[in-house]
């Protein structure tokens, strides 16, 4: 079969044929991780080089390049001059930003215009850092479908009035939500779907009116349900099916159930923080934990996998109708949240699309390499930030473009000739494959994904190369009235509205947060009371509960057969294998 890069493709194929699996040092982190068969069986499909990053190191890099952690600065847009615009990047970053509403307008701007020519004299990933630290960037990540009067939100499309939400979309009236999608009136989300009226919801769909919900589905009316099914009305239980009115896991009647969650009075904060004690301590002495989630998932190993096929350490990957077509997962290593993926290794956010490597932010998209926040795009390679574009190599903010090197056009057969020579080149120099590196991500580390599932301290990020804010600016509270932890009503019912005119001190991190108006008018529906912690910490506390994605070696409480779990066994948790746990838990 001819071949439009054929040096690269020789030379590629010399490297992969004398290819074997064992074990390898991690050219990051210097740790030791094995090279599998399966592994180079899809560097030969995906036409890369073998891995010499560890999973940890290569997951790492990606998730680097994704600053959803309801952080935000202002920066100057660099079509007005002097207007600073709510910004994930701040002013110290060397990366342009153009406001999203001129960012999205063809009329304002082409991106061709910051093109250059290539340079065979120099290594191509210089010369692509110089394009993006040229080309404006997004103030905001976020996609161009329908987003109205959300403008705190990124990674978002389909939306209104939604607030501070990251990786979002088909959502209404939701705030401080991260990786959410079709959820209404709601607040303090993590990956949920289906989720209406309800708060602080993690690794949950179809929730409704419930409270402190995590690993259920199915479920409504309930306040602190971990690992429930098809559950209405029922408050602090465990791996619970099909049931009503139940009690600390304890069967009542209506009448019963009702009289007792009516003396417990959440709208406290000193007795929902007691209540929500008493649950996590319940969950960690009695609940019995099923080593990995999976459903409908043959030959897959991983977590919370849903219709998933031969897919090899996998995390967060399920099968969604999105625009009338239903995706499913499978032939995939090593990804995370994904949906409708096929042939793909070191995918994050990605879905729907194919025979893909190293992308992060990969929508709609056909055999793409080592990218960035790509829509509709075929056979792209070191780009970031385009739409509809075929053939594109080293390009940033470009749309419906075809045959372009650093955003400049070349003609198809000089195009071809040109990404064979940068391809070998790259391979040679043992880059081609890897992503952008952690120095030259948009965003500091502490902001980004890569810190709520991978933490670094500022030290250990150093190390790695990195960025972090040293001189980060405290928030202006001129004009509001300063209110500590202490000084915020312990009631609801004792909450005036005074309260939106106040900077509360977040009793953990001491850094000044807000309540908006339809927040306070949602914790007064729901009794709720107004919590005194920052939004960011209350994520990265969500993202602590959730598992990690990764799989360790367990041995089953009940059999002691050897499982593998995404539970780490130094916690001593009661684990059980899949056999094991439907048969407890039924």
């Amino acid at each position: 079969m001819s071949t439009k890069t054929p040096k690269f493709d020789a030379a590629l194929d010399e490297v992969l044929e004398i290819t074997v699996s064992g074990p390898r040092r991690c050219t990051l982190c210097r740790g030791e991780f094995a090279l599998e068969e399966g592994d180079i069986t899809f560097c030969k499909k995906l036409r890369v080089p073998p891995l010499r990053e560890c999973p940890e190191c290569r997951m790492r890099k990606r998730m680097a390049m994704e600053a959803n952690l309801l952080h935000f600065y202002r920066k100057e847009c660099a079509v007005h001059p002097g207007e600073r615009v709510a910004s994930q990047m701040d002013e110290a970053s060397p990366y342009k930003i153009y406001d999203n509403d001129h960012w999205w307008n063809p009329d304002v701007w082409d991106a061709m215009k910051h093109g250059r020519p290539y340079d065979p004299l120099r290594p191509f990933d210089a010369q692509l850092v110089e394009l993006l630290r040229d080309v404006p960037h997004m103030a905001l990540s976020r996609y161009r479908s329908n987003v109205v009067n959300s403008e705190y939100t990124t990674g978002s499309m389909r939306l209104k009035d939604c607030y501070l939400c990251g990786n979002i979309g088909e959502s209404e009236n939701v705030s401080y939500g991260v990786w959410v999608i079709y959820a209404k009136d709601s607040l303090d989300l993590l990956q949920a779907d289906h989720v209406e009226q309800s708060y602080e919801v993690v690794d949950s769909n179809r929730i409704y009116g419930s409270q402190y919900v995590q690993n259920a589905e199915n479920c409504m009316n309930s306040q602190f349900l971990f690992d429930c099914r098809n559950c209405q009305n029922c408050f602090g239980c465990v791996n619970l099916r099909n049931k009503k009115y139940c009690f600390w896991n304890e069967q009542l009647s209506r009448e019963g159930y009702e009289r007792r969650v009516r003396q417990i009075d959440l709208g406290k904060r000193s007795v929902r923080d007691e209540q929500r004690r008493k649950f996590d301590a319940l969950v960690q002495s009695k609940s019995i934990l099923r080593a990995v989630r999976t459903k409908s998932s043959p030959n897959s190993t991983g977590d919370a996998l849903i219709d998933c096929k031969n897919c090899f350490q996998t995390f967060a990957a399920i099968s969604v109708k999105w625009i009338l077509v239903f995706y499913k997962n499978k032939d995939i290593r090593w990804g995370q949240d994904l949906f409708g993926t096929e042939d793909a290794m070191d995918v994050s956010m990605f879905g729907p699309g194919q025979n893909s490597y190293n992308v992060l932010e990969g929508l709609s998209v056909n055999k793409v390499v080592a990218s960035y926040f790509l829509d509709n795009c075929l056979e792209v390679e070191y780009s970031f930030e385009c739409n509809d574009c075929r053939y594109c190599f080293g390009c940033s903010g470009l749309r419906k473009k075809k045959y372009c090197i650093l955003n400049t056009q070349y003609g198809e057969d000089e195009y071809w000739a040109t990404v064979d020579v940068i391809k070998t080149d790259m391979l040679k120099r043992h880059t081609y494959g890897e992503f952008l590196p952690l120095q030259h991500s948009f965003f500091y580390y502490h902001d980004t994904y890569a810190q709520a599932l991978l933490p670094l301290d500022r030290e250990s990020a150093a190390r790695l190369g990195a960025r972090w804010n040293e001189n980060e600016k405290p928030v202006d509270t001129a004009g509001f009235t300063v209110l500590a932890a202490g000084q915020v009503p312990d009631s609801i019912a004792d909450v005036t509205d005074d309260i939106l005119g106040a900077a509360i001190i977040c009793a953990e991190t001491g850094k000044p947060f807000r309540i908006t108006k339809a927040e306070l008018e949602f914790y007064r529906a729901h009794r709720i009371p107004v919590p005194v912690i920052h939004p960011q910490a209350r994520l990265l506390a969500r993202f602590r509960r959730k598992n990690p994605y990764k799989l360790w070696d367990a041995l089953c409480a009940k059999c002691g057969q050897k499982t593998p779990s995404s539970y780490d066994p130094i916690r001593k948790l009661s684990v059980y294998c899949e056999q094991c746990y439907h048969q407890a838990v039924s």
